[in-house]
């Protein structure tokens, strides 16, 4: 224990704490984490069109200079997702230690403070993106970078010797670095003006003095900034037709500067309120507290550890007598809190977007990521000034420790169940369509994954496929029609489905659509309907009327060996299931293949799968009819319409279909009279 307690003390062993809290909060979950939304991008044009292509997808995207970031990711990383999730990790456990080692030769003193605030920083409740762990991977870079260069900013005014032209410089590099990767720090680079006069307040007593030495180290920053932003605005053009991120506020600045000017204020109280305390508001969420679920008792588990190993760090942390206070520490540390939280959100408020105003949370996040440096030193800053008592200043700040943690597992479960829904969803396609004809629209009614979007699940598919020969037109889109076109008749008529997203360009038709229904929380396989599902009552009335539309002509069957989704991002193909077989057996009934039905049921059975919902039984009691095994098609049909309600109007036209196509026999006709009678089909008809 001694040891132990030695190992805290010593205070350059915070990083071994920053990583352990890192990994409480976002390693646990990474084995079963997958790609989301703004990943699939990247990994759409680095698999299908090469890692090189990410140079045409970022013009489009508006972040040219981004590109060797991401070719550079895709080249060392490949398309394993657990790879990219530890890079993630990596990456944000190096940007917390820089940050702690800015504070650390910001204010030497402060050692504890200056690691209680970094702990804060490595976990602040608000960003919610980090599963995205390739369409990220932007943010961290910068902000790495950006702290990096604040260290060396602050060496260069601290060393007097030949080695800080060395440290100027590559303070100058990491900044244009950063600027020109990503625009997200841009606001940020304004504190290092009071980052100076906080280090040269130190040594210069006279006004006049401080301002000039203050504003001749800033100079060259704040030209390199200028550099960027004339680069950014006057020399960019985005590509033809395409219209992001324009710098409205700051054009209104000029324009009507009294309107920018408010819209500024308001964006930056609004959204400093909701970086401070919507993260904290649904980490105390009781609601999620369900018992019975495994995975809380998980969390509540991670949150307790959390809980003791906080309070024992923080509490044998440095022990000896507090260091004196500098001069500069408290006005200082303050002062740069809410300049940091003031200029954060400059990039996103010029533009005319603000984190309140948005409609989706998850992913305006993004836009406080600046302000987590802010937010850190102020929460600190607050619980420090209002809590005096030492003890009850670490107990209290274990429990925030905790409470961050307990946000971050709950945000993270849904990426995990979102992966886990893409993994069959994109299995199930492609065993039961294992080749579609290009210019092909896939519609549902409404959206079927959670943390995706339609544009990313349109890459998803696209690149499960694994599509030879892409240029700007890829072979299949997603839809889901109640937010694309909600007129059912307009789709049956013929109505045009179109889709841009960065250089891709879909141009389809409702003539040429497949149907699909996917809802495995209610125990189902991925449905492809078609015009015989019209009167299936498992689905909701539109999509029942838009079944007569869907065309599964347009499914081939593979060439050579059946296809599977890349293996190098789902993982290997588990074909024991369930749904496999009934894939199987959907797409051999299409091609008429009754034998191939019959011993994919036996081979389910002889593993001991079999369907939860009566609807997947259909393809196996048409695929018994047509090789004479009356006796089960009987109990099999009255088994479906027993687990299923409502199931009969489509086994009446299973059994309708049997009477006109299944070879002739006596036993047939009593079989489906009898059944017919069982099922009432005349009140169906």
């Amino acid at each position: 224990m001694n040891r132990v307690k030695a190992f805290f003390q010593n205070e350059t062993n915070a990083p071994f704490a920053f990583f352990i809290l890192s990994f409480l909060s976002f390693g646990l979950l990474i084995p079963n984490l997958g790609f989301y939304m703004d990943d699939w991008p990247y990994v759409f044009y680095a698999k299908l069109k090469g890692i090189d292509s990410l140079r045409e997808m970022l013009i489009y995207d508006s972040r040219p200079n981004a590109a060797w970031l991401y070719m550079l990711g895709f080249r060392l990383l490949g398309f394993s997702p657990i790879a990219w999730h530890a890079a993630s990790l990596l990456m944000r456990f190096a940007t917390v230690t820089a940050f702690w080692l800015f504070l650390r030769r910001m204010w030497p003193e402060q050692k504890q403070e200056g690691i209680a605030i970094s702990l804060l920083f490595v976990i602040f409740p608000f960003f919610m993106l980090q599963p995205f762990a390739v369409g990220s991977s932007h943010h961290w870079f910068g902000f790495l970078a950006f702290n990096l260069s604040l260290i060396l900013m602050v060496l260069t005014v601290q060393e007097s010797t030949p080695r800080r032209w060395l440290y100027a410089s590559g303070a100058l590099l990491l900044e244009a670095a950063h600027l020109f990767t990503s625009e997200y720090f841009a606001g940020l680079e304004l504190i290092r003006i009071l980052i100076l006069w906080i280090l040269i307040s130190r040594s210069d007593s006279s006004l006049s003095k401080k301002i000039g030495r203050t504003f001749l180290n800033w100079l060259p920053y704040l030209l390199i900034l200028g550099a960027f932003f004339y680069w950014r605005i006057v020399i960019y053009q985005n590509p033809e037709g395409v219209t992001r991120n324009e710098p409205l506020i700051l054009n209104q600045l000029f324009s009507e500067p009294f309107k920018a000017i408010s819209f500024l204020i308001t964006a930056f109280l609004t959204d400093t309120i909701s970086v401070l305390t919507i993260g904290w508001g649904k980490a105390t969420d009781a609601s999620l507290l369900d018992p019975s679920s495994p995975f809380v008792l998980f969390k509540i588990f991670v949150c307790a550890l959390t809980l003791a190993l906080a309070y024992f760090y923080l509490r044998n942390l440095l022990p000896h007598p507090k260091e004196t206070d500098p001069k500069d520490w408290g006005k200082g540390s303050i002062s740069l809190a809410i300049f940091a939280l003031m200029t954060g959100g400059l990039p996103i408020w010029f533009i005319g977007r603000s984190i309140v105003e948005s409609k989706n949370l998850l992913s305006a996040s993004r836009f406080g990521i600046p302000a987590m440096f802010g937010a850190a030193l102020l929460t600190f800053l607050l619980v420090d000034n209002f809590i005096t008592e030492k003890n009850k200043k670490n107990l209290f700040l274990a429990f925030l420790l905790m409470l961050a943690v307990n946000f971050h597992l709950d945000n993270t479960k849904e990426f995990q169940y979102s992966w886990e829904k893409q993994e069959r969803f994109a299995q199930q396609l492609v065993w039961r369509a294992p080749a579609i004809e290009p210019g092909t629209s896939l519609l549902t009614d409404q959206e079927i994954m959670g943390v995706m979007g339609d544009y990313a699940l349109s890459f998803s598919i696209n690149t499960s496929y694994q599509a030879q020969g892409i240029e700007n037109t890829p072979p299949y889109w997603y839809f889901p029609f109640y937010y694309t076109n909600p007129n059912i008749d307009d789709l049956l008529q013929g109505a045009p489905l179109e889709y841009t997203k960065l250089s891709m360009q879909f141009n389809g038709n409702s003539n040429q659509i497949l149907l699909l229904d996917f809802n495995p929380e209610m125990q189902r396989c991925l449905w492809i309907l078609q015009p015989q599902d019209t009167n299936l009552r498992l689905v909701s009335d539109d999509m029942r009327k838009l079944a007569a539309g869907s065309d599964i002509e347009l499914i081939q069957q593979a060439d050579g060996e059946a296809p599977n989704p890349p293996e190098a991002i789902y993982g290997k193909t588990n074909t024991q299931t369930w749904c496999y077989y009934f894939q199987k057996a959907d797409l051999a009934r299409q091609y008429a293949q009754w034998d191939e039905i019959v011993r994919l049921w036996n081979e389910a059975q002889d593993i001991g799968e079999r369907p939860d919902n009566g609807f997947e039984y259909i393809p196996i009691i048409e695929g018994l009819g047509h090789t004479g095994d009356w006796e089960q098609v009987k109990e099999m049909t009255r088994f479906a319409k027993r687990i299923t309600a409502g199931l009969e109007p489509s086994l009446c036209s299973a059994m309708d279909r049997l009477a006109q196509s299944a070879p002739a026999s006596q036993e047939k006709d009593e079989t489906l009279k009898d059944l017919k009678e069982d099922l009432d089909c005349t009140s169906y008809q």
